[in-house]
């Protein structure tokens, strides 16, 4: 036998599967990673691609776009080696990119309160800290993308006349890459706008792996992505951008780069393909976590590793999805509303009405549903009410070891696939 120890929440969950039955084991690849995060970023800002920090900034009042609270990065890194650099501007405005997650969380607070403490320690006095609420913020309208979303920005950024942004960079289910892109759109636009650009995500090639600036062209269409570049182009008018972008593994940097978006992107991208995509044979059986806490802390969080995964499954095979959900079914109650109170219905019911009127946070309830239909069950282990589970067309797994038991009963020669962090890992069907 082989045991697994599979991260769930805070802790491990742990499995035996007998070798024999055991197929791949997924994980990002271990590339050497920097532990000096601070160093690895400062070389970065140093030797920049394109664009430097200082001639982006200087005597220029410029907008910081920084990452919100549900993005594991270590934000406070990221601003203590960024601020140093930001005394030649004329005055800063701190914008959290929110999308439409939760402006007020705690994590979001840290994040204001690290800005504040290195402005002070760097003597910086004209600054400004905002948290963008898709709900709340004024927006203004700038334009309307060749798909028709209609793109409306926080307006506190209208007369700023340079941008610094830091991003993270992971493989993301339908916008193919999380990215530079998505502090802009849907990082500061507001709800209508957002749900406009995602309801693209219905269409077949917004999935991971493809984006405009791909250096590959076969793999650079991408509604969603496309649909995104082109409401930041609206967004910055022509204004500079120094991008700050790494690829991280825990608290540690894989790599990063700055200076101009599309080649320090474009590289990034080649990172994230080399580190964490993978081909596989699909298999009958597979087991997915997400990564624990934060990947695992919803249902809705959870689901991205199911979509990046999914490849790996045969039509009318089995998930076993190790997901403990201590914030339970969706991080806000609109969250909740148009994914979980969509994904109860009858799923035929589910898919039209998604299909014929899409509104934000369905687009989980429709690829959730498409994985439901092709096959035979999902199984989910996790803290969610049995009820809960049931109701959704999801199989409750009160002890995950007994559904891996299971399947080996029906099929003693069954090859079984793991995968780790899958919130973070892409999975192509390998033939």
């Amino acid at each position: 036998m082989t045991e697994l120890q599979l991260r769930y929440g805070q802790g491990h969950v742990q499995l035996e599967v007998p070798k024999d039955n055991l197929g791949e084991i997924i994980q990002p690849r271990k590339k050497e990673a920097s532990k000096d995060v601070a160093a690895s970023l400062r070389t970065a800002i140093q030797n920049p691609v394109g664009i430097s920090l200082a001639e982006t900034i200087a005597n220029r009042r410029v907008c910081v776009l920084v990452e919100d609270g549900t993005r594991a990065e270590p934000h406070e890194i990221i601003l203590a080696e960024l601020t140093p650099h930001f005394q030649p501007a004329k005055e800063l405005t701190f914008i959290i990119t929110t999308g439409s997650h939760e402006p007020n969380s705690t994590r979001n607070q840290e994040i204001i309160q690290a800005i504040h403490q290195n402005c002070k320690a760097n003597n910086l006095e004209a600054y400004r800290v905002l948290v963008h609420d898709a709900l709340q913020s004024p927006c203004k309208l700038v334009g309307t993308s060749s798909r028709g979303t209609e793109v409306r920005v926080n307006e506190e950024v209208l007369d700023m006349e340079a941008f610094v942004v830091a991003a993270d960079m992971k493989n993301h289910y339908f916008a193919g890459y999380s990215n530079v892109l998505k502090n802009f759109l849907p990082g500061i636009c507001d709800f209508n706008t957002i749900e406009g650009n995602h309801s693209l995500a219905l269409e077949p090639e917004s999935t991971f792996g493809r984006h405009p600036f791909h250096p590959n062209p076969e793999r650079q269409t991408n509604p969603v992505a496309e649909d995104m570049l082109e409401g930041m182009q609206m967004i910055l008018q022509d204004r500079p951008v120094f991008l700050l972008a790494m690829v991280t593994s825990g608290p540690y940097i894989i790599w990063s780069k700055s200076g101009s978006l599309k080649p320090v992107t474009s590289e990034g991208f080649q990172v994230i393909d080399d580190t964490a995509s993978f081909s596989v044979p699909p298999a009958d059986y597979i087991i997915v976590t997400p990564g624990g806490n934060p990947q695992d802390e919803s249902l809705y969080n959870a689901q991205r590793g199911l979509e990046l995964t999914k490849n790996a499954v045969q039509d009318e095979g089995e998930v076993l999805l190790l997901a403990e959900c201590p914030k339970g079914i969706a991080p806000t109650p609109i969250a909740r509303e148009f994914f979980y109170d969509y994904l109860i219905m009858p799923l035929p019911e589910m898919m039209t009405r998604i299909r014929d009127h899409y509104r934000l946070y369905t687009h989980k309830s429709w690829k959730f549903g498409e994985l439901i239909q092709r096959l035979s069950h999902i199984w989910l282990y996790s803290t969610l009410d049995r009820n809960q589970v049931e109701t959704a067309h999801i199989a409750y797994a009160p002890h995950p070891q007994k559904v891996v038991d299971s399947w080996l009963q029906k099929d003693p020669a069954a090859t079984i696939h793991v995968f780790h962090d899958a919130n973070k890992i892409a999975v192509y069907a390998r033939t």
